[in-house]
C-alpha cells in the first residue's frame, strides 16, 4: 500500500465514507510501502492521531522488515482486520481465488491491492470478492493498466462493466501513474489523458476503483456491444451525493429509441448500433 492509496484512505476517512465501517478484508497479504516520516506527515495533514510506536520499523524504509497494512487500518479506526492468501502465511485464511469461495461471512470493506491480476481465473476472483462484501459495503480494487507484472492488464471498461451489471456505484476511480517505485500521482480515469504522458519516463500505470455494493443479488457478467442476450445494455450517468460524485448505472434505451437518437446525430447511439451491425 503506497502513499497515494494511503492518502486516499485518509481522505475517505476524513470525509466520513468510512464512518460506520469497522472491518476490513485484504485479498492477499499486503504491506505498507512508505517511509515513517511520510506516513506521519499524512496523518498530521488529516488531523488523525498517529501511533508512532506501531510504525517504528518504517524508519528503516525501504530497508527493514515489511509492516502489514493491518496496523494502518487499525490506526484509522478499523477494529477488525482479516486477510486471505493462497500461500501459507501466518494469521491468514487460505483462499484460492481461482475457485468459487465457500466462505459465508461478509465484510464491510474488501480490498484487492494488486492481487487479482495474479489469479488466472480472474472473473471468478472478482465474483469471490463481490460475495465477500456486505450489502452497503465497499470493494476497493487496484489493478494494472499498463506494464504490469501479473497475468492481466485491465481496461477501465472491465470495472465499468462489472459495476453496471451488478448495480455497484463507483465512489472513486482514477489512473495511477507510477513515476518512481514509491512516487505516484492520480489522474482522472480517462484514457485520452495518456496522450500527454511520456510512457518512457514512467514505470507503469495502475487503475483504482472503489465500489459501493448496493444489493446482495447474484453476481452477473457484463456484455459489451451485444443486444442478443437477456441482460439489458447500460449507459453511465452521474448523481451528486454528500461526499463524492458517484457513478451510477441505468438501463439504456430500447433499440428503437437508440435508432431515433442515432438519426439525430447522437454519437453514443451511433457507435452502439454500428458495433452491433444494426441499420438505422
Amino acid at each position: 500500500m503506497k502513499i497515494s492509496y494511503i492518502t486516499l484512505a485518509l481522505e475517505l476517512k476524513k470525509r466520513g465514507i468510512f464512518k460506520n465501517i469497522h472491518e476490513v478484508y485484504d485479498l492477499g497479504t499486503k504491506e505498507l510501502r512508505i517511509s515513517f516520516s511520510d506516513l506521519k506527515k499524512k496523518f498530521e495533514e488529516y488531523g488523525i492521531k498517529f501511533n508512532a510506536r506501531k510504525f517504528k520499523e518504517l524508519k528503516k524504509f525501504p530497508k527493514g522488515n515489511r509492516i502489514s497494512t493491518k496496523f494502518f487500518w487499525e490506526n484509522i479506526g478499523f477494529k477488525n482486520y482479516y486477510c486471505s492468501d493462497i500461500n501459507n502465511e501466518k494469521k491468514t485464511k487460505f483462499l484460492d481465488l481461482n475457485f468459487k469461495s465457500t466462505f459465508k461471512k461478509q465484510y464491510q470493506l474488501v480490498n484487492d491491492f494488486g492481487n487479482n491480476e495474479h489469479v488466472f481465473n480472474v472473473t471468478q476472483a472478482y465474483e469471490n470478492m463481490y460475495n465477500l462484501c456486505k450489502k452497503n459495503g465497499y470493494m476497493w480494487t487496484v489493478q494494472s493498466f499498463y506494464n504490469g507484472n501479473g497475468f492481466f492488464n485491465f481496461d477501465p471498461s472491465y470495472f465499468e462493466g462489472m459495476a453496471a451489471a451488478n448495480n455497484l456505484s463507483i465512489i472513486h476511480s482514477a489512473l495511477v501513474v507510477n513515476q518512481e517505485p514509491y512516487k505516484q500521482y492520480f489522474i482522472p480515469c480517462d484514457k485520452d489523458l495518456l496522450k500527454s504522458i511520456d510512457l518512457n519516463s514512467i514505470i507503469n500505470i495502475d487503475m483504482t476503483f472503489i465500489f459501493k455494493k448496493k444489493t446482495n443479488d447474484k453476481f452477473k457478467f457484463f456484455y459489451q456491444y451485444n443486444f442478443n442476450n437477456k441482460y439489458k445494455p447500460f449507459k453511465m450517468t452521474f448523481d451528486h451525493f454528500e461526499h463524492y460524485s458517484e457513478k451510477l448505472y441505468i438501463p439504456s434505451k430500447s433499440t428503437k429509441e437508440l435508432k431515433l437518437l442515432a438519426k439525430k446525430g447522437d454519437k453514443v447511439s451511433i457507435n452502439w448500433l454500428r458495433a452491433n451491425k444494426i441499420k438505422f
